[in-house]
């Protein structure tokens, strides 16, 4: 299983970096992140300072392949920038990748470590505090046309 690193940071800081992750990843639903995968959902891993993005081949494909992805949201005690994540699942679609099995299941798929995506260093942390509106922290479609949204 990876090792999820803590934020140095308020507990609202993982909050707001799902948020941010979700909404950044919202847009690839309709358009490739990576051809052949479509973002099929942004799952919230609150224990893990995670989420699971769900990648599928999308409607038009011959054969149907979804890929179920841990990704860490922390790197060195900061939080992992969205534009970040969104970079390294774009670079799915450039080259060969091993990831290797987190032990955990999702939708009844082996859930895959992608935590190697998001290399790097974190963002310093900008939360100050300061209650902030909530926003949906993920989604998921379940069925095609109906997300399952995560408060």
């Amino acid at each position: 299983m990876p090792v999820i690193g803590q934020l140095a940071c308020t507990e609202g800081c993982l909050s707001r970096a799902q948020s941010a992750v979700a909404a950044a990843l919202w847009h690839y639903t309709g358009t490739p992140i990576a051809r052949p995968y479509y973002v099929r959902g942004c799952i919230p891993e609150p224990d893990d300072a995670a989420v699971i993005v769900a990648l599928w081949t999308g409607p038009s494909a011959r054969e149907k392949r979804n890929l179920f992805l841990l990704v860490s949201l922390v790197s060195g005690g900061l939080p992992v920038p969205p534009r970040q994540v969104v970079a390294g699942l774009i670079r799915l679609g450039r080259g060969t990748h091993l990831f290797g099995s987190v032990g955990r299941r999702f939708d009844g798929k082996r859930l895959l470590d992608g935590s190697g995506l998001v290399e790097g260093e974190g963002q310093p942390c900008l939360c100050d505090g300061a209650a902030e509106p909530p926003r949906p922290r993920g989604f998921y479609f379940e069925r095609p046309g109906e997300p399952r949204r995560y408060p």
